[in-house]
């Protein structure tokens, strides 16, 4: 109910909804301009890059499958907090990680990172990262859940065209 078509991010949040990698809230609502929690993020990047559903209990601890997934695969740490805001250097290092991307470093398309995992992510294709307007990268920043949608989108982009364009051993 709070997203419609006149929205910059409607073709993004439909795609992934479509997809199975995005989803709103129980009211319906799927809150745009609202912070993006570890354990949001967690889910969204999983998916995007291919990893299977996890089973989602209910509480705060609702995402715990996806960490427990991301920790045993050498995404993350346990030390992760499911309900923290995610800043934009997390997020670039999990998916980065998710999609088996490995950071680079100089000639940063940033004027204020030098983040390894961004700048991988600004060369692949599709772009998964651009950065802001200005340049920049604001890798301390936290996202808005209409950001992380534009992210996943290009990830799951570049998986389905990784994983759609590998031929198998011998050919």
């Amino acid at each position: 109910s709070d997203v419609t078509e006149a929205n910059w991010h409607y073709e993004f949040v439909t795609a992934m909804v479509d997809a199975g990698v995005v989803s709103g809230y129980p009211d319906g609502t799927f809150l745009p301009n609202g912070e993006v929690t570890y354990g949001e993020a967690l889910k969204m990047i999983l998916l995007a890059a291919g990893y299977p559903t996890q089973a989602e209990p209910s509480g705060n601890d609702w995402a715990i499958n996806y960490k427990n997934l991301a920790v045993s695969s050498g995404i993350v740490s346990s030390n992760v907090v499911l309900t923290a805001p995610i800043t934009r250097d997390a997020v670039v290092e999990i998916a980065a990680k998710a999609l088996k991307i490995s950071p680079v470093t100089g000639n940063s398309p940033f004027s204020d990172s030098t983040n390894g995992y961004a700048i991988a992510l600004n060369r692949t294709s599709p772009q998964i990262i651009v950065g802001n307007a200005n340049g920049t990268f604001n890798g301390s920043g936290t996202l808005l859940r209409q950001e992380i949608w534009v992210i996943v989108q290009r990830m799951y982009q570049y998986a389905s065209n990784q994983y759609s364009t590998q031929m198998p051993d011998g050919i």
